[in-house]
């Protein structure tokens, strides 16, 4: 590999690996706009009324109720009518995904306690009472190959005035699990996100939702304004929650982060840090005439984020799947991994297909870039001769240079363009396989058992350092122990392998693979330009 490339590569790994780790967004505190809610309310002549009692003269215990499905084993929790656990059952392990309290998903008045109900409208119905007041039913219907569900919430006034509820929202969160070997990171992939369509702009665009939003109205607006969807995700999982029968503004969303659990802190060093999950409220609007009742219909989404299932799916749910910044690419490369595992059955060798191909594409400015490595090698001692003989005169030194760059075909900024492309192709296949739902808990070979998942014996890792130690060994020229460069790149084997270590093994045998191809090509022009010095 060009040592330029592996530089700019260890440094952007390091940045992208370590950003996240280090600095995790800040936890900004929300203050409380009182003058705004009374100026609401003055606003206003219909009384209002606040969801704080019970429905019973006395207080209920939480009940429990199970919904066994394909894909997925429910728990319903009569306080608020809402998912308490989701376990998820996944390729690896049964998953719960939301593990960490609070009213649950979906809840709506979790101050009430409902009745389950049957009606075969739904697969999971309930039905409260709030002070002789209102009359609440809820229901649940889902999709039984894992698609979009669909939720409903009727509010009845039963009462001879008309009234206002205020605070009725629809909860998601805090936090949403990952599989084991993501859980290091989920931290710093667990984010709340909406969904809003631009005009000019032929896709949609994911946004983040942040803290710093809810005391800056004017910023929601900008992020989330006609939003189509919104949601909590992380790398692999997403829930997401979309109105149907009404049209809810930016404002509507109540954005807060909560203590979900804690994790170690730089490999347990330094103790433990406490990790906090997003939490995102959506406010229903509640004015009700006597006798009236308001129906609120919307589809819901809760599962993994495969991009071909998702894309299937209206909404454009697969929007929420990050490619990073060179994300075309990413599409492309999963495409290219898709439609090669149609033939081999096998991602892992799919891995090796693709690398293959890709670095055929790029064998042109891959050889030209190694050649000029080698040939700068090569006249490696006639320029320590020139800087030797002209180091009092730079000006005669530098043409000299330059002409014995010139007779040699030697143009040290040559390998410069191949580094501008290679760099942005690792990066789209970075996040092409780390977010690639396809991998998750696809084996390979021997002790592989989940691509998406680190080696669990560091087998590839520590033979990818190796091969990174022997190519260097074979085309880096010695510079002299003084030299900061060489210096860099005798501990950058070391440096990538520990990097590697923990990264999923479906990545690892890429870079593996094509380093593996580097060292060939390099070998043999190395027997080719013998011959021609």
């Amino acid at each position: 590999m060009n040592k330029d490339f592996l530089i700019a590569l260890g440094v952007t790994l390091v940045f992208y690996a370590g950003y996240s780790y280090f600095f995790p967004p800040k936890q900004a505190e929300v203050p409380q706009n009182a003058q705004a809610a009374i100026e609401e309310q003055a606003a206003s002549n219909t009384p209002k009324i606040k969801v704080t009692g019970s429905n019973s003269s006395q207080e209920e215990e939480e009940r429990l109720y199970t919904l066994e499905l394909k894909d997925a084993d429910i728990t319903f929790s009569s306080k608020g009518a809402a998912i308490k656990t989701y376990e998820f059952k996944d390729a690896v392990a049964n998953l719960n995904l939301t593990p960490y309290g609070g009213a649950g998903y979906f809840a709506t008045m979790p101050e009430l306690n409902f009745e389950k109900v049957d009606d075969a409208a739904w697969d999971m119905a309930f039905e409260a009472v709030l002070q002789d007041t209102l009359r609440v039913k809820k229901g649940y219907s889902f999709d039984k190959d894992g698609g979009l569900n669909k939720l409903s919430l009727t509010v009845k006034n039963i009462s001879d005035k008309n009234i206002e509820i205020s605070d009725v929202f629809v909860n998601m969160g805090p936090g949403l699990a990952t599989v084991e070997s993501e859980m290091s990171e989920n931290s710093a992939n667990m984010r709340a996100i909406c969904l809003i369509r631009e005009e000019g702009k032929k896709n949609a665009t994911v946004n983040d939702i942040t803290e710093k939003m809810m005391t800056k109205p004017a910023k929601l607006e900008e992020e989330c304004s006609n939003w189509e969807w919104a949601g909590i995700d992380n790398r692999y999982f997403l829930t997401a929650f979309i109105p149907r029968s009404w049209k809810p503004a930016a404002s509507d969303l109540k954005f807060s982060k909560q203590y979900v659990y804690s994790q170690p802190s730089f490999y347990g060093l330094f103790g433990q840090k406490a990790v906090k999950g997003p939490k995102l409220d959506i406010k229903l609007p509640m004015s009700l005439a006597a006798g009236q009742d308001l129906t609120f219909d919307a589809d819901f989404y809760i599962g993994p984020k495969d991009y071909e299932e998702l894309s299937a799916e209206p909404y454009d749910l697969q929007r929420s799947i990050q490619f990073g910044f060179f994300g075309q690419f990413g599409k492309w490369a999963r495409n290219l991994l898709e439609w090669l595992y149609g033939y081999t059955h096998n991602y892992g060798w799919a891995i090796i297909i693709m690398t293959l191909m890709i670095q055929l594409v790029m064998f042109p400015l891959t050889y030209k870039q190694l050649k000029s490595s080698a040939v700068m090698q090569k006249i490696q001692p006639q320029m320590k001769i020139i800087q030797e003989k002209y180091k009092n005169d730079p000006m005669t030194a530098q043409r000299e240079m330059m002409a014995l760059y010139k007779k040699y075909g030697a143009n040290p900024l040559s390998g410069c363009l191949p580094l501008f492309i290679q760099l942005p192709i690792f990066l789209a296949l970075f996040n092409a396989l780390r977010t690639s739902w396809s991998l998750h808990g696809s084996p390979f070979i021997w002790w592989i058992h989940d691509l998406s998942a680190k080696d669990p014996y560091y087998v590839l890792p520590i033979a990818m350092g190796i091969m990174m130690f022997i190519q260097q060994k074979m085309t880096m020229p010695d510079m002299g122990k003084d030299n900061p460069s060489m210096a860099m790149m005798k501990w950058m084997p070391i440096f990538m392998t520990l990097i590697f270590l923990n990264f999923p093994a479906g990545l690892t045998l890429y870079w593996f693979v094509s380093n593996c191809i580097s060292f060939v090509i390099n070998l043999i022009l190395k027997k080719r330009l013998a011959k021609a010095f």
